[in-house]
């Protein structure tokens, strides 16, 4: 019991209520306003790069996913564009908008409308539906080159113009408030606040971000050492990974600045100059739930099942493996109850999106419905069960003692509460 006991506080400390796949997403300007341009893909450790898109891109500045449609734009410079993509393929679909004067950077307001920033053209705020109709012009002043933009806690909008060095505030109806910071920048990109109401500020031409207070007024350097820094993102712990186009890489940063790696090495999947960075969190297509909670088997080998128990508010799972020995005992071998050949395992531990990561407990000592000998528990091996849907499973064991390792395909031995797990799962994503 102490054991299990430890396993269940360890849990209740370390899972979170469903899991999240991650992937990074990064723009690579290449040669700025010549290619290659790409759009690169990474796994949640900024490890294994794939291209993701590499057609119809024309100096690519930003990407905006709206998983509700399972399409992404990216905003192209070159080409007055933005250019809608599959979600999953990154296959062209078609253009989301055009006719803008260089669009920048893009990001979805509080009132549910995409704003656009301008680097050409007119250098207004435009804004659009999520389908790519054209609501209108959000601001009436001008910002050249404009290229970063956020909005404060009492909905005031702040655009950085790269040519200007300056950011410009505006208020929650677009009406211009005037210039917000005019000093201490060189060539802003990328701007964001932060818990404190302070404006972060991504400066390409200088060496690093720069802080400022809710007035404006400068504090410090952030970050320093950073050259051609743009693209930012945060991971949910507060993590921060910043482009730097001087280095080809993606760097992370602890919440107050502190370097802590290059988390996309220099040019890894060919990476020129990152201008845009998307942390991308979707749940996985299944979610653990308390109607996988019964009688389990695969078909191949009869006689022989598991039991599935899941305790969603703990999200914890305790499973029962009823099979045999590894061997076929001698006939001499007797047994005063049940078959001497047969075998009982049990495991318990952590579930997390559709995967959960079990400890096996070898049970030995003990006697039929006796409580002498006190029985004892000791790790076993381990279990991994990952299911696909509410009606099929793969567990995967290793138990180094026996010397066994391997896969077992599960299935439901009974449907009936298939419908009830499949309304849980819904819900849980």
């Amino acid at each position: 019991m102490a054991r299990i006991l430890t396993i269940v506080l360890f849990a209740l400390w370390a899972v979170t209520s469903v899991a999240q796949e991650t992937e990074i997403y990064v723009s690579d300007a290449g040669n700025l306003q010549d290619p290659p341009w790409q759009i690169l893909k990474f796994d949640a450790n900024g490890e294994n790069p794939e291209v993701f898109i590499n057609q119809n891109l024309g100096w690519p500045q930003d990407m905006v996913f709206l998983d509700s449609e399972n399409t992404v734009l990216v905003s192209n410079l070159n080409n007055n564009s933005i250019s809608r993509y599959n979600a999953e393929t990154g296959a062209y679909i078609n253009d989301f908008a055009t006719g803008i004067g260089g669009p920048t950077r893009m990001k979805i307001g509080a009132d549910g409308l995409l704003y656009v920033l301008q680097w050409t053209g007119d250098g207004l705020v435009r804004r659009y539906q999520l389908d790519g109709t054209f609501v209108g012009n959000f601001t009436s002043v001008s910002v050249n080159q404009s290229i970063g933009l956020d909005w404060d806690a009492n909905g005031n909008l702040y655009v950085s113009s790269f040519n200007g060095a300056f950011v410009r505030k505006f208020d929650a109806t677009g009406q211009d408030l005037g210039l917000f910071i005019t000093t201490n920048l060189q060539g802003p990109t990328n701007i964001w606040f932060n818990d404190a109401g302070e404006l972060l500020v991504s400066d390409w031409q200088s060496n690093g971000v720069k802080r400022f207070d809710a007035n404006g007024n400068f504090i410090d350097d952030f970050i320093l050492g950073v050259f051609q820094g743009e693209g930012v993102d945060f991971f949910p712990n507060g993590n921060i990974l910043l482009g730097s186009g001087s280095t080809s890489a993606v760097k992370m940063y602890e919440p107050d600045g502190t370097y802590i790696e290059d988390f996309i090495p220099s040019g890894s999947g060919g990476l020129i100059q990152p201008n845009a960075i998307v942390i991308r969190q979707t749940p996985p297509a299944f979610v653990i739930n308390a109607g996988l909670n019964d009688a389990w088997y695969n078909p191949a080998t009869p006689g022989q099942g598991f039991f599935v128990t899941v305790f969603p508010d703990i999200q914890l799972m305790f499973f029962a493996w009823f099979t045999y020995d590894t061997e076929r005992p001698d006939p001499s071998v007797m047994a005063n109850l049940g078959d001497p050949g047969a075998r009982w395992l049990t495991a318990f531990g952590s579930y997390s999106g559709d995967t959960a990561s079990m400890n096996i407990e070898l049970t030995q000592g003990g006697i039929f419905d006796s409580a002498v000998p006190m029985p004892t528990q000791e790790n076993y091996g381990t279990i991994e069960i990952q299911f696909s849907d509410c009606e099929n499973g793969l567990l995967t064991y290793n138990i180094p003692t026996a010397g066994v390792a391997g896969s077992i395909p599960m299935s439901r031995i009974a449907l009936d509460n298939v419908a009830r797990c499949e309304g849980l799962a819904a819900a849980a994503r």
